[in-house]
């Protein structure tokens, strides 16, 4: 019975843990991050965690078709700094006000580098699993 109450807490435990989306670790430079997860990490001592939420669009042209426009691909991404959570899209391109390819919050700079796949490189729609967002990280 005793062995019973020992166990149960820690199954409970490891199972909650293993239910949360973060995986890796956020570092200051080029970070790729898979659709619905995040990177924790520590820069300069700040407790730091970057998610990526959703795609908000990806119009780009698809690869080995010609288009008028180039179109841009845009992210829903999440950053915690020491507990104060702060959300912000950037996109593959800069036409402000709509599309944006890097911002500066609290004291860091987030760069959107890529959205993969590119359209066009599979067939059919993009599942969900295979999407990875780059975004570089600098300390400013």
């Amino acid at each position: 019975m005793k062995s019973f109450l020992i166990i149960v807490p820690i199954a409970v435990i490891s199972l909650a843990n293993s239910c949360s989306k973060s995986t890796g670790i956020l570092k200051e430079g080029s970070v790729e991050i898979k659709l619905h997860e995040c990177k924790n990490g520590f820069i300069s001592g700040d407790d730091l965690k970057l998610c990526f939420d959703a795609v908000i669009s990806d119009s780009r042209c698809p690869a080995n078709a010609i288009c008028i426009w180039q179109g841009a691909a845009t992210v829903k991404l999440s950053f915690t700094k020491n507990e104060q959570a702060h959300s912000f899209n950037l996109s593959s391109l800069t036409m402000p006000p709509t599309y944006n390819k890097d911002t500066v919050i609290a004291g860091y700079k987030f760069e959107f580098i890529n959205l993969s796949p590119y359209p066009g490189t599979v067939s059919g729609p993009i599942p969900d699993n295979q999407r990875k967002a780059e975004i570089k990280i600098t300390k400013q």
